[in-house]
């Protein structure tokens, strides 16, 4: 996360999620040469329910437990689920099983339907055997969802997504499945073994028309942040070069744009689509989207503050430099000649100053046969260079007591570089790099 910046909060969203991480691991470590391995996963749910009980507004709280319907007659029925978030103001606890050994994270609370706001399974790994579990878990509530609150969601939170199974594309066909129970808005993936430093938030969401074509490309399921070939061009543009690939941009400032890398997997069955996205950003996503689900908004409800984002810095990749031969329908361009047209300052040439001023008039003549977009100030201004046409731009050069060399030999070197693209056939950045010479008698 060294390449990372962000709103207030980040480091402190991604501390958190280290935190329960490292739960997972340690008591991972503890138990797996246990005979039965049973406790780690009862842990890190202890952990997770911790973590939301600190983090959400005191108005909710958060149990495992148990989801009591209005049922008549003598159904022996009961509903127990991981994660339970309610309305603790208006809830009452109809029992509490546990004893005073337990955490409080630790105990089963019995909450009525008509008060739970959030249901979440929660599972070490993200194989196709466990989202079939967690779904069909969930997909009890089916029998009482009039009774619950109308706010009601729920969803799957796994632990992590090893890299043996980021090809296994039954996974994401399997959690499609979940358009089918109620109040299932997907959840998340803390991380993924290829790249810890990123987490998935898993969606279901209505399409306007049907295009299973898009799951020929659903995998692999994750990828590593990094090594997306995601790019800033030399007009500062951001170029997304990788299937899966793309990012979200949260206006930060009034001229600027902060940018999150995202890699997505999608696919669709019907009239649904569940999305499996990865990046950085994701697990104080999460929390917002949570926040607004329990407040009943739309996740793309632009109202909602928006916090604890963390942003990726985006490496600029430099143009390559123009071939040394002429070649059919591009531009050519030559440094024709350089003068220096004025001294802003009396240079003393027996004596360095302590600072002057120069300006170097370049010239530049496109001798190809198409027109070039150029720009020496990575096209903050630009202009077109028609083919056979000639262009000048000048640079100021402060030649001071520290150009040793200059004063000696009486040469100053100037690094000049100018970057195009032809003007009608798209940003195919090239560019020109030269080394300017200025002698003592061009500037006396």
């Amino acid at each position: 996360m060294d390449n990372c910046f962000g709103q207030h909060g980040w480091k402190e969203f991604h501390r958190n999620r280290k935190d329960i991480l490292s739960e997972f691991d340690k008591i991972l470590e503890q138990t797996e040469n246990r005979p039965v391995q049973v406790s780690h996963g009862q842990a890190v749910e202890a952990y997770l329910r911790k973590w939301l009980s600190e983090f959400l507004p005191k108005k909710y709280a958060v149990t495992s437990g148990y989801i009591i319907p209005n049922l008549y007659g003598n159904s022996d029925k009961i509903y127990h689920y991981d994660i339970i978030i309610y309305n603790q103001l208006d809830a009452p606890v109809l029992w509490t099983e546990g004893n005073k050994d337990n955490s409080e994270q630790g105990k089963y609370r019995a909450i009525p339907a008509k008060h739970v706001l959030a249901v979440y399974e929660v599972k070490s790994r993200l194989t196709k055997k466990n989202v079939s579990e967690a779904l069909i878990k969930l997909n009890q509530t089916n029998d009482f969802s009039e009774q619950l609150h109308p706010f009601y969601s729920c969803g799957v939170i796994f632990i992590e997504l090893k890299e043996s199974d980021k090809n296994r594309t039954s996974i994401i066909k399997e959690l499609i499945k979940g358009k089918d129970i109620f109040g299932f808005i997907g959840g998340m993936v803390l991380r993924y073994e290829g790249d810890d430093t990123c987490t998935a938030l898993i969606r279901i969401t209505d399409i306007k028309s049907k295009n299973e074509d898009n799951n020929k490309d659903c995998k692999p399921l994750a990828k590593a942040i990094d090594e997306l070939n995601i790019f800033s061009t030399e007009d500062g543009s951001i170029k997304v070069d990788e299937q899966g690939g793309g990012v979200r941009l949260l206006k930060t400032s009034i001229n600027e744009w902060s940018v999150s890398k995202i890699y997505f997997v999608i696919f669709n069955e019907g009239s649904k689509s569940v999305n499996l996205m990865w990046s950085r950003t994701n697990f104080s996503q999460f929390c917002i989207d949570l926040l607004k689900a329990l407040d009943g908004l739309q996740f793309n409800d632009e109202d909602f503050p928006s916090f604890g984002q963390v942003f990726d810095n985006i490496e600029r990749k430099e143009a390559p430099l123009q071939s040394e031969n002429k070649e059919i329908g591009k531009p050519f361009l030559k440094l024709k000649s350089l003068t220096v047209e004025k001294s802003l300052d009396r240079l003393g040439l027996n004596q360095a100053p302590s600072a002057s001023k120069i300006v170097v008039v370049v010239v530049v003549e496109n001798h190809g046969d198409v027109s070039a977009t150029i720009s020496e100030d990575g096209f903050k201004s630009q202009m077109i260079l028609e083919a056979g046409h000639i262009a000048t731009t000048s640079i100021t050069y402060e030649l001071s007591i520290s150009d040793n060399k200059f004063w000696q030999i009486g040469i100053g070197k100037i690094p000049f570089r100018l970057v195009y693209y032809p003007t009608e056939t798209g940003k195919e950045f090239v560019a020109i790099e030269e080394i300017l010479r200025i002698t003592k008698a061009d500037i006396s």
